[in-house]
């Protein structure tokens, strides 16, 4: 088996047509070392066409059929990117020059790989995380991408998000000296593993990797118009945010819940950083952080009923964890509702030891703890001091007061 690209699975499936029920709908784009603007999406029916004929030219006959990868696509939309190349931003005349497919594994899929039980060539969609949910891991399951095998990833990485893309490992097979190549550029092998061509491979990406994403130009591109409309995440820093925070925690604890006013709004909420979920503009989902000395509190994570078929729950999970992980937290704890404990342990989250009876507003909690990987840019006292002084979350953008700096000092002395 052979194809170009970054990393090559010896069972090549490519995902078919079908509308993504809900991700970070935008399309991701950066201008090419070489010239020419490389920009990724999620495929419409013609592009999959397209797309999957030119699978089948450069992999050969084990491409699968159509109903398998349907399959696939339709059960979470992070399975399938298209690569296309156009002479710039303003994509005019773009060309489909390649595409990427990934198998997002459930943590019932990862035992399986694990174990040789995940069959790629049909799989079981029990292994697959559903697009309401942040996969455990991924598989690599076939790349073509002549030349371009270093970018589209990084920009693949943006279209997922960095955060969660940065912290799950991946899977797959070498099937050509371009993908060995690849690795060896941007990874690092698993203890006691080595990357040769036909072999299977476990990595995680490298700091230097992942500093070339952050520091990239990305083009955001056309929103995509399907029911999974970007979905956009943030601090609540306005006084409109804030209301909207509000409303979103009335109608799902005081109204669905039927918890008390006093319950609900309970002296905490100007002590912490609330997380704002948007889709299509509309609030969505909200999620409180409190910091302590050691240790970040996560709760109040409330989705708006309509939304709860969306992947906008896991969006600012991951936003939340991306936030403080760049404060140098290394730890989160929180309270969850016995019954939703399994959609926590997704993010890293598991049940305290010392879980003692928790009970409060009508209902029965267990204690989770996670244990966060360090921020390869997390933030100190010797950090750019104006930095220090930017909007929660915005420290890489550059601020209002250092702005300001161009005004000579006329304080008195």
């Amino acid at each position: 088996m052979s194809a170009s690209g970054l990393l090559q699975s010896p069972e090549n499936r490519i995902p078919g047509v079908g509308k993504p029920s809900s991700h970070r709908s935008f399309e991701p784009g950066a201008y090419a070392p070489e010239g020419g603007f490389v920009f990724v999406t999620n495929p419409s029916s013609a592009v999959l066409e397209e797309t999957y004929n030119l699978a089948v030219r450069e992999i050969g006959p084990d491409v699968a059929p159509l109903s398998i990868v349907r399959m696939v696509y339709g059960h979470n939309p992070l399975s399938w990117w298209a690569i296309h190349r156009a002479a710039d931003e303003t994509r005019t005349g773009a060309s489909v020059v390649g595409m990427c497919a990934l198998l997002p594994l459930n943590d019932e899929g990862l035992a399986a790989l694990k174990s040789g039980r995940l069959d790629p060539a049909a799989p079981s969609l029990l292994h697959l995380a559903p697009a309401s949910e942040a996969p455990c891991a991924l598989y690599i399951w076939a790349i073509v991408a002549h030349g371009l095998s270093d970018l589209s990833a990084k920009l693949i990485a943006h279209g997922i998000g960095l955060d969660l893309y940065e912290r799950i490992p991946m899977f797959g097979r070498i099937g050509t000296q371009a993908g060995l190549e690849a690795l060896k550029r941007s990874a690092k092998a698993a203890p006691g593993t080595e990357f040769r061509l036909g072999g299977p491979f476990q990595v995680r990406l490298s700091k230097e990797h992942f500093e070339t994403q952050r520091a990239m130009r990305i083009f955001e591109g056309r929103r995509v118009r399907t029911l999974s409309s970007r979905f956009e995440t943030l601090v609540a820093s306005t006084p409109d945010h804030i209301a909207k925070v509000f409303a979103i925690r009335a109608a799902v604890f005081m109204t669905e819940q039927k918890c008390p006013y006093e319950e609900e709004y309970d002296g905490n909420d100007y002590t912490g950083t609330h997380i704002l979920g948007l889709v299509s503009g509309e609030p969505a989902a909200v999620l409180r952080i409190r910091y302590f000395a050691d240790f970040v509190k996560i709760e109040r994570l409330a989705v708006l009923q309509r939304f709860r078929g969306s992947r906008i729950a896991a969006a600012v999970i991951e936003h939340a964890l991306g936030l403080v992980r760049r404060k140098g937290y290394r730890t989160a704890y929180g309270h969850a509702q016995k019954r939703v404990a399994p959609f926590w342990s997704r993010f890293g989250f598991e049940p305290m030891a010392k879980n003692a009876a928790l009970v409060f507003s009508d209902h029965e909690y267990i204690e989770m703890i996670a244990s966060l990987a360090p921020h390869h840019d997390r933030l100190t006292i010797h950090s750019d001091p104006y930095m220090l002084i930017r909007p929660e979350g915005r420290w890489d953008e550059e601020g209002v007061l250092e702005r300001s700096a161009v005004r000579a000092a006329t304080n008195p002395r």
